[in-house]
């Protein structure tokens, strides 16, 4: 992480929590693992899959 960058953290802990989360983990261990709360882990995941299915979409159009 650079200091050009100041979301670089929260991207990478949304990507963690959605990490976790599809490999089984339950809501209130991740939040224990990141020492976050239970509702700050759902929403950091939530914006790990908006961000993945905005890239997604991008993607798309750029082969057409």
């Amino acid at each position: 992480m650079t200091d050009d960058d100041p979301h670089a953290q929260d991207r990478e802990i949304q990507d963690l929590a959605a990490d976790m989360r599809e490999h089984g983990r339950s809501w209130t261990d991740i939040a224990h693992d990141l020492a976050l709360p239970e509702a700050t882990v759902k929403l950091a995941a939530d914006q790990a899959h908006q961000r993945a299915a905005e890239v997604a979409a991008r993607e798309q159009i750029a082969l057409f």
